[in-house]
């Protein structure tokens, strides 16, 4: 391409769908530098852009190449779709964990209409009308949107303009993503330093999951009696350690609770492992300031305990880490399965779905950590991410789209 060729790129500000977006930016610049890309969100992903922006710069320059041009990052009025999805006259979360069955999947199906589309008509349309305008100011040459940015693929519908949908899935899970690695030693060095001390159990539920005190409780008792159970057995090693970034409902006035601060009816989660927070070996908090693909490649992670979504899968997966999964939604339950036939980890909450109970998920955490397959897990986990390493899914999407823009030439 000779000319430079403007790419638009629509997404939500929701990390889960805007990751894919923001991958796939990264490898576009990274291959062409006569490609000019705009990614137009919501006010939340701006520095999320500014900071993929700079990193791909930084990875041009340590891979030797040409200065790639800088996002261009256009600001969307309205609400994103996450938040939009947890108002209460929405209440699409509560629908989703719901236990499986032949009644609940009825109601699942029966919101999805609200799951594609949480916004009233009036945001609707607000949102549309700023989609339509960011689209006549930049007058992109191809439009990529992601598919849970629904006014932008009702716009690319209408005007009939050169558009391509970027899911980060198959169109039988529809989910969510990967991005740039940002290497957690730069970012956050303190925890990079502490993951180099010991063996690490790594947990993270997901950015939409919020865990009330029970639940959060009955999680901190689990994971007790696994770093009880593992001390006696590694006296003489590297003692195992936990990093558990724990996504907490609000109050009952809708406040998030203060970060890091455990107290009142939140006390029972930390008293539950003060022994091992108050010998650094138990680290709980509210957020990461280093990205979760970074903690996971750090080579000191030997399970990832999530919800099961698809970022968090494939994150582990790539990173040839065993998993513990606990479905609470959807497609969450898909991914439980896999990491069964896989032989790569344990759906740990098959009883008490979709949330978890202290026994069988210390049963299925000791499994995978000790029992008699605990190393051939290791074995397959590893196997598998050797066939699909993580930058390979943004590379190949970059490449279509690059195709594709030049057939239209």
């Amino acid at each position: 391409m000779d000319d430079l060729k403007r790419i638009l790129m629509f997404t939500n500000s929701d990390l889960g769908q805007a990751n894919v977006v923001l991958a796939t930016a990264h490898e576009l610049g990274l291959a062409c530098q006569d490609v000019e890309i705009h990614i137009a969100s919501f006010q939340d992903l701006r520095s999320g852009v500014d900071n993929a922006s700079r990193f791909m710069q930084l990875t041009a320059t340590q891979q030797e190449k040409k200065a790639p041009r800088p996002f261009v990052f256009h600001e969307i009025e309205g609400t994103s779709w996450g938040p939009a999805t947890k108002r209460p006259e929405t209440a699409i979360f509560e629908t989703l964990e719901l236990t499986p069955g032949l009644v609940n999947s009825a109601k699942g199906v029966a919101i999805l209409p609200a799951v594609m589309i949480p916004w009233s008509p009036r945001e609707f349309l607000d949102i549309y009308k700023e989609t339509e305008r960011v689209f006549d100011e930049v007058k992109p040459d191809l439009t990529i949107v992601e598919p849970l940015f629904t006014q932008g693929l009702t716009f690319c519908h209408h005007r009939g303009v050169k558009w391509m949908v970027l899911s980060p899935n198959t169109i039988k899970e529809f989910a969510v993503p990967v991005q740039p690695n940002l290497a957690a030693l730069d970012v956050d060095a303190n925890l990079g330093e502490w993951l180099s001390h010991g063996p690490t159990m790594y947990v993270n539920l997901g950015t939409h999951h919020k865990s009330n005190p029970t639940e959060a409780h009955e999680m901190s008792k689990a994971l007790r009696k696994v770093l009880e159970y593992a001390d006696t057995l590694h006296s003489a090693g590297r003692p195992v350690q936990i990093l558990w970034k724990l996504g907490r409902v609000p109050d009952e006035k809708g406040n998030a609770p203060k970060r890091d601060s455990y107290t009142g009816e939140w006390a029972l989660v930390t008293d539950e492992l003060q022994a091992y927070i108050k010998q650094d070996r138990v680290r709980i908090t509210d957020w990461l300031v280093a990205e979760p693909k970074s903690a996971l490649e750090s080579q000191n992670i030997i399970c990832s305990v999530s919800h099961g979504g698809a970022n968090s899968f494939y994150e582990a997966l790539c990173s040839g880490i065993p998993q513990a999964l606990l479905p609470a939604w959807t497609d969450c339950y898909d991914f439980a399965n896999r990491v069964e036939l896989l032989g790569i980890g344990r759906w740990a909450n098959k009883e008490a779905k979709p949330r978890w109970k202290e026994d069988e998920l210390v049963d299925a955490l000791l499994e995978i950590l000790f029992g008699s397959e605990s190393a051939g897990m290791r074995e397959r986990a590893e196997e598998v991410a050797g066939r699909h390493p993580e930058w390979k899914g943004r590379q190949m999407a970059a490449q279509e789209i690059l195709s594709y823009l030049e057939r239209l030439e």
